[in-house]
């Protein structure tokens, strides 16, 4: 992993996009080899609606399966012209980041190694504990909890060799 600060930290509007195979939206990508485009609508190729980044868990993943329930896309900042593919039934682990305060370290798209840095939580008794990584791979989606307090956050780490790149076209 690179150092200093990543472009994923430097502004909070540059959130990853994630486009969920089989869902509605007003908004679509159709992927034709390593290619998906934009579009408004499907046209019996394979379309990814878009929805909200961070917020779903069940329509993506069995975190007891630990696996991807459908194929999805998320892209990536700050330009979105690329994506990460992770295709239904692929492995992933998912690391839970849980506490009173909690400051994610990871970005979408970054490389991990066992014992590589995902984060620190606070917990209820002013203690920060450092969070590592416990497989290899590459960080795909980071789950977020809209309840809270304690805040709640899931990273998703697939195996690299799950893991498409593909270009993301207007």
């Amino acid at each position: 992993m690179e150092s200093g600060e990543k472009s994923c930290h430097r502004s909070p509007y540059h959130i990853p996009r994630i486009y969920i195979e089989g869902i509605g939206s007003d908004e679509y990508l159709e992927l034709v080899d390593s290619t998906a485009r934009r579009t408004d609508r499907c046209s019996g190729r394979r379309c990814f609606g878009k929805a909200i980044y961070g917020t779903l868990l069940d329509e993506i993943a069995d975190l007891l399966a630990k696996k991807a329930t459908r194929s999805f896309i998320v892209v990536l900042p700050p330009d979105y012209r690329k994506g990460l593919l992770v295709e239904a039934g692929s492995y992933l682990e998912p690391v839970p980041l849980e506490g009173m305060r909690v400051v994610i370290h990871v970005c979408e798209g970054d490389r991990v190694e066992e014992g590589s840095t995902l984060g620190f939580i606070a917990t209820r008794k002013f203690e920060v504990r450092h969070i590592r990584s416990h497989v290899e791979g590459v960080v795909v989606y980071i789950y977020s909890s809209p309840e809270g307090p304690p805040d709640r956050n899931i990273v998703f780490i697939a195996p690299e060799e799950v893991v498409q790149t593909v270009t993301v076209q207007s």
